[in-house]
């Protein structure tokens, strides 16, 4: 059975390529069902998912070839030729694949088998699978080239389109025009500057803040056709990988968009978007890698007067600081750099994948506010938005040419092993099931939920360079809560201890400061000559809630009415109207807490259960199992309003045992649950 990358195209029986994000979900969806009745070998529920992935017309070879499988494990061997020859007729060409797959046993040896095999053979031209079916388009007269359906694919590995070009080479020397012109001009009539020619810009932002491609001679702008306009695939976070036949190297890519979700209740940039939405943030590796990198403005989400609002700091693309625009000077900064590479350089960084994250260190490195070497190992080398006035085109492109082959920047990738485990419903009561934001390769985002005061990581660096050595350092943050412990017998494996924060003032230079309520610590590789770009581990701390704790990091106090800034967002944390209070016995056992709600106090387990009945002593005897919801406040449905977190009682009551009389914390029974019936709820604030 094939479960590898299945690939969609419209021009050979599967439904519209532009059509295909609509119906990545439900193809998915019938994937997982087919894997998973295939591995309990129950092959009805099998076959059923493939005549319904084909109804939906997703990945149309690979669904016919999967219900061949699917067919031949149930022994009907003349329906399971059929759905081959289906597969086949539709461009599955893979025969290495066929001879070995145990799926198709009951058919191997027949002549019918081997009549397909030799079919295959014939049609296989090399090209690949599904791609062959697409038109390389070349650049027009204005240097545009067209996003269609006959050059693109759906890859439903990785929720992007793939689009196949045609990119022009060899720009006339002295004719670049954009930033540090003397310089690139000077480099590309020494044959030492790779040039605009080879790189491709995207705007999705419908040309709101447009790029003057005559600059950049060679360079190639992205339109798109109206099925991809009318369907709004043109515009928003990028969603389309590019390749050249004939080149290893995917197309480098620089983009932008100025857009952000401004008029909600849940306002916010595209990059906080992408922060705060799980599927968005691990594709962003993926297009990063992909030698593609983007610019945003940051908007309201990082000012001096509203703080950093971003809950990670990802540097897979760049956040702007200011409105609509300031991105603009950063994507011709990045143009330029690029064009002041070596030929060789750039061609064997776009080769390993790793073009864009030398582009990242680069801007990183040429800020203003770095007056020394040492200087990248700070904060003030990696914001969570950059901001204009503090970018030196002049810094970068020099060090973008000085880059040679024979030391070209390293690489961290970063991954948690081991991390404090935090249980909903009990250490914390939002609506995640957990504290993790997102885990990528080069960023791993964490949300303080839990109640306790520190949380222990264990964190897994690899570098390839043998001679790079890795540098652990608090980006943002008080690095007196922050401690690093190596492994004693891996030098990758570091044990970060965090400690709570309350919203803090991290340093953007001499002279400014920014509020922000979340800890960054950056991993960086250093060679004799350069660094990598940072892989970084950042913890948002919630600032809707005030936290109190003893000396010992215990809780004492969380007052969830108490907001230490004025935004938190709400994806991450929704409001609640309580204050819990914790209880330890006289030997520091936690025993439970109190939640308060103004005159009304309610009394909790330390297993998280509302207590109903006490004994002579004040133990717990009976208590309610809760969960917690969210609970529209407003009456207008219609109206856009932030909901808040309700505590609802289901009546469901557990008995509590004692081990004996000095035990105040006492052990659930739960075999004695019994749902008792309450009189109808009173309208009552959650």
């Amino acid at each position: 059975m094939l479960l590898g990358l299945l690939l969609a195209d419209g021009a050979f029986g599967a439904a519209p390529v532009f059509d295909m994000p609509a119906l990545h979900a439900r193809h998915m969806r019938l994937l997982a069902l087919m894997e998973s009745s295939h591995r309990a070998k129950d092959y009805v529920p099998m076959e059923i998912a493939c005549r319904e992935g084909i109804k939906a017309g997703t990945a149309d070879e690979l669904w016919y070839y999967n219900l061949a499988c699917a067919l031949a494990l149930q022994g009907k061997r003349g329906e399971a030729l059929v759905a081959l020859d289906q597969a086949i007729s539709l461009g599955f060409l893979d025969i290495k694949h066929v001879i070995q797959d145990p799926d198709l046993v009951a058919l191997r040896g027949s002549e019918a088998f081997e009549a397909r095999l030799a079919r295959m053979r014939e049609q296989d031209d090399g090209t690949g699978g599904p791609s062959r079916w697409l038109v390389a388009t070349p650049p027009d007269a204005d240097g545009t080239i067209m996003q269609s359906a006959s050059n693109t694919l759906w890859i439903f590995d990785f929720a992007l389109f793939h689009t196949r070009i045609l990119l022009p080479s060899n720009p006339p020397p002295d004719a670049y025009r954009g930033p540090e012109a003397a310089r690139i001009n000077a480099w590309l009539r020494e044959g030492t500057a790779a040039g605009a020619a080879g790189l491709l810009y995207v705007n999705r932002d419908n040309d709101t803040r447009t790029f003057d491609l005559t600059r950049f001679p060679g360079m190639a702008r992205l339109g798109y056709a109206p099925e991809v306009i009318d369907r709004k695939l043109s515009i928003g976070l990028p969603n389309t990988l590019f390749s050249q036949p004939g080149h290893e190297a995917l197309v480098p890519v620089i983009g932008h968009s100025a857009m952000g979700y401004l008029n909600s209740a849940y306002w916010r940039s595209q990059p906080r978007a992408v922060c705060c939405d799980r599927d968005q943030a691990v594709r962003q590796p993926i297009l990063f890698f992909g030698n593609q990198l983007f610019f945003y403005p940051a908007f309201s989400d990082y000012t001096v007067q509203g703080g950093d609002l971003f809950p990670a700091n990802m540097p897979c693309f760049i956040a702007v600081a200011g409105q609509s625009g300031a991105e603009k000077q950063f994507v011709e900064a990045a143009a330029a750099a690029l064009a002041a590479m070596r030929p060789e350089t750039r061609a064997e960084l776009a080769r390993q994948g790793v073009l864009m994250p030398a582009l990242s260190m680069l801007f990183r490195a040429s800020q203003k506010t770095l007056r020394d070497r040492r200087d990248y190992l700070t904060g003030r080398a990696h914001p969570a938005a950059f901001d204009g006035s503090r970018l030196d085109t002049a810094r970068l492109v020099e060090a973008a040419h000085a880059l040679t082959t024979n030391d070209l920047p390293p690489l961290v990738l970063i991954s948690v092993q081991r991390e404090t485990p935090m249980r909903p419903g009990l250490d914390f009561f939002d609506l995640s099931a957990s504290e993790q934001l997102f885990d990528t390769p080069v960023a791993v985002a964490r949300v303080f939920r839990g109640v306790a005061g520190t949380r222990a990581y264990e964190i897994l660096a690899h570098c390839a360079r043998p001679d790079a050595r890795l540098h652990w350092v608090v980006l943002h943050g008080d690095p007196a809560k922050v401690t690093f412990m190596p492994s004693p017998t891996n030098a990758a494996l570091m044990t970060v201890t965090v400690a709570h924060h309350a919203p803090f003032d991290t340093p953007l230079d001499d002279d400014t400061r920014i509020r922000t309520c979340r800890v960054d610590i950056g991993v960086i590789a250093e060679t004799a000559t350069t660094f990598s770009m940072p892989a970084i581990f950042s913890i948002c701390f919630l600032a809707n809630e005030y936290r109190l704790y003893d000396a010992a990091g215990c809780p004492q106090v969380i007052d969830y009415t108490r907001s230490q800034a004025s935004y938190t967002d709400p994806l991450l944390s929704v409001p609640r109207r309580w204050k819990d209070v914790f209880d330890y016995d006289t030997q520091g056992v936690f025993t439970g807490w109190r939640r308060i709600r103004g005159f009304n106090t309610e009394y909790f387990t330390a297993h998280g259960h509302r207590a109903v009945e006490f004994d002579a002593s004040g133990r717990v005897t009976r208590a309610h199992i809760v969960h917690y919801m969210p609970r529209k406040t407003r009456a207008d449905e219609n109206e856009e309003s932030l909901p808040e977190l309700a505590q609802v009682d289901d009546a469901v009551t557990v008995t509590y045992r004692y081990a004996d009389e000095h035990d105040r914390v006492g052990e659930p029974d739960l075999t004695t649950l019994t749902r008792e019936i309450l009189p109808p709820e009173t309208a009552a604030s959650p």
